[in-house]
């Protein structure tokens, strides 16, 4: 899902004063900003299960969380800028963590790393993300990533497999067509940014993780011919209908439409988010079952089955706490106990709240699907090994990453080549590289 993005940090004159705790309270007072969203119930939930959990849980620190809206970033900056603010800083993501860094508004989290072993618990992707100048500054909130949902039925009555390469791929998909079953449910009707969903899946089973980290940290160009190809492929797919059947029904289908191609029977497959299994509940009254699987890789340079990273949001310190040591044993509370991180999630349905932890099959309880929890464990285990891709909403600068979904459609529309959109792409590049406006990526 698109996350923002913050190119600088704006210099701004509207200033925030940190909360202050009760005059006489014998408590380290530990004050945590975040963002709101009472609709989902995520702030009942932070203050049930996080804040009142951990206060419950010993009697020196006293945490506090404060609901900032549906946009904290905004009044978290405005307060750092003024040497105030929280004591525990949550961000949209790694654009906002180098910015702060950047601004020397973060405190080093390496010696409380070192003190509680975070390294060991936190998998090496997300924590690398996390270090600048060799020490450690914050850890993702959650994480998301693309996978295959499928129609498991329709499969076993077909007698179809998933494919693991290109010719199975396409076979697969000609198989689906002739039964007049689109290969993939998806549209972009209402959230036009769901193009870089597909264009990211084939960079990275196409072309490869490998080289989209060269072209991510500038060893390689997005002119590269296994860039080139990647997006011919995906618009030969595209116009011929693998996605809900042609390249207009792919443009007027929105989620409730794509929910219900693979729901009925409609579609096979779908590429999506993690955010799909919320999808896979319309499963539950229905006969078919529902299975998922990495994408594929389609290149015989791709390397291994990944999954791709994007992250939803970062914890940090204010280098302006006056209670760092206690907002740390706050973030290491939160971290420490997999039970108590993988309960929390379930409320949240996996996705608004899933922290990057080294989950194994002994971690979850016999209530927990099956098939959410192979999922978290095999992105466990295959990210920690090294095959991992990245998403473009959460590694691409903001005017490249808007280019890569707007201008899209002027490719499919065959306006402009692929070779002329890459050119274009690789300018925005330059520009962000030169402007130092880069995402952090992390050492692969």
């Amino acid at each position: 899902m698109f996350i923002p993005k913050l190119t600088t940090l704006a210099i701004v004159s509207t200033l925030a004063t940190a909360s202050i705790p009760a005059i006489g309270y014998a408590k380290t007072v530990v004050t945590w900003w975040n963002y709101s969203n009472e609709g989902s119930g995520l702030n009942a939930a932070l203050t049930e299960d996080i804040q009142d959990a951990f206060n419950a849980s010993q009697d020196e620190i006293e945490l506090k969380i404060f609901f900032k809206g549906e946009d904290v970033n905004e009044p978290t900056r405005t307060a750092l800028l003024a040497g105030a603010g929280p004591d525990i800083i949550t961000s949209s993501g790694s654009t906002y963590v180098r910015a702060y860094y950047d601004g020397g508004f973060l405190k080093s989290l390496e010696p409380y790393s070192q003190k509680y072993g975070w390294k060991d618990k936190i998998l090496p992707w997300a924590y690398n993300l996390g270090v600048f100048g060799n020490e450690f500054y914050s850890f993702p909130q959650n994480y998301e990533s693309m996978i295959y949902f499928y129609n498991k039925t329709l499969f076993e009555e077909n007698g179809w497999e998933l494919p693991t390469n290109l010719n199975e791929y396409e076979s697969l998909a000609q198989k689906a067509k002739e039964q007049n079953i689109f290969p993939f449910a998806y549209g972009s009707s209402g959230w036009q940014p769901t193009h870089e969903h597909l264009v990211g899946n084939y960079f990275n089973t196409y072309a490869g993780p490998d080289n989209v980290y060269k072209a991510l940290i500038g060893e390689k160009k997005w002119t590269d011919k296994e860039f080139v190809d990647a997006l011919e492929l995906l618009k030969k797919h595209m116009l011929d209908g693998y996605w809900s059947g042609s390249l207009e029904k792919y443009y007027a289908n929105d989620w409730d439409g794509f929910s219900a191609q693979i729901t009925n029977r409609e579609a096979a497959m779908m590429q999506i988010g993690t955010w799909g299994f919320e999808i896979m509940e319309g499963f539950a009254d229905k006969k078919d079952d529902w299975g998922w699987s990495p994408l594929p890789v389609l290149s015989d340079f791709a390397g291994n089955p990944n999954y791709q990273l994007s992250i939803g949001g970062t914890m940090s310190i204010n280098a302006a706490s006056k209670h760092p040591d206690a907002a740390a044993k706050v973030l290491n509370w939160i971290i420490s106990d997999k039970n108590r991180v993988l309960e929390f999630t379930a409320k949240r349905n996996y996705g608004e709240w899933l922290l990057p932890l080294k989950f194994e099959t002994s971690d979850f309880s016999g209530s927990v699907d099956q098939r959410i929890r192979d999922y978290l464990v095999d992105f466990a285990a295959v990210t920690g090994a090294g095959d991992y891709g990245y998403t473009t909403w959460t590694f691409y600068p903001s005017q490249a990453g808007t280019h890569i979904w707007k201008d899209m459609e002027s490719v499919w529309a065959n306006d402009i080549s692929v070779s002329e959109f890459l050119e274009e792409q690789q300018a925005l590049w330059d520009k962000a590289r030169a402007a130092n406006e880069l995402i952090p990526v992390g050492e692969r």
